[in-house]
């Protein structure tokens, strides 16, 4: 990117948490690259832009977040040379800091996998670092829209991961509820239907001890602390109809 380094660079604080003043313009940047030169020539260009703003830049994961918190930018430009766990972790850590934050990704991936890896972990869109500035320039744009960037065969990995991962759900899905007794399911819908183990016991004219133990075993099956999880649970799964939503799940 030799076409980055111009004059204007002179214009950007020497330190690297210094923040450049905000004017009136749409979009506001934090740039984030382990290599200084780069960070700053690209910094320096997208500042230029008419559309974009650049508040802060820094050259490590800990800069970041520490920067994030004070000031939140609307699209973060993260510059990686490898994409290994310890960067998706920083994805998903600024996204959890910064919900409404877009990311922007600059790599060079090893293998295919990668790519899909950052979009899957939070990240709106990739790019190659050896991208034109006008190409970087439009992939925040479309990445601060909310729409997805990335290369064509990314895009078809990314489709095929992801219906992997549905059908991989939907199997522990089915394989959770099997795991569940026929009354113990029964059980469970009148539980979201509010009746308390008392009326249970004596819809299924069974002891209310031995409701109890049901229910103990629900919960134990979904990994559940209360008899409203376990509700909330298995609507969210879709075991149950949505009409029972209206009724309370009520205390023992």
């Amino acid at each position: 990117m030799e076409h980055l380094v111009e004059a204007e660079v002179a214009e950007l604080s020497r330190e690297e948490s210094a923040s450049v003043p905000a004017r009136k313009k749409t979009l506001r940047l934090f740039i984030c690259d382990p290599h200084h030169l780069f960070r700053e020539c690209l910094a320096a260009a997208l500042d230029r832009h008419d559309r974009f703003t650049v508040v802060a830049w820094a050259g490590s994961a800990r800069a970041v977040i520490e920067k994030l918190a004070q000031n939140p930018p609307d699209v973060l430009v993260l510059g990686a040379d490898v994409l290994d766990q310890e960067f998706l972790g920083l994805i998903r850590d600024v996204r959890t800091l910064a919900a409404g934050m877009k990311i922007l990704v600059l790599g060079r991936p090893e293998r295919d996998e990668h790519v899909v890896d950052c979009l899957l972990a939070g990240a709106g869109g990739f790019l190659l670092r050896d991208q034109s500035l006008v190409e970087v320039a439009a992939a925040i744009e479309v990445v601060a829209r909310g729409e997805k960037v990335c290369p064509p065969w990314a895009t078809r990995l990314l489709f095929t991961r992801l219906g992997e991962l549905g059908r991989a759900r939907k199997r522990r899905n089915r394989l959770e509820v099997l795991k569940l007794s026929a009354r113990e399911t029964e059980i469970l819908r009148l539980v979201a239907d509010g009746l308390t183990n008392q009326e249970i016991a004596g819809r299924l004219y069974l002891s209310v001890h031995t409701v109890k133990n049901h229910v103990h075993r629900i919960l134990e099956v979904l990994g559940v602390r209360s008899r409203w999880e376990a509700v909330s649970h298995a609507f969210g799964k879709g075991w149950l109809q949505e009409q029972r939503r209206g009724h309370r799940a009520s205390g023992d």
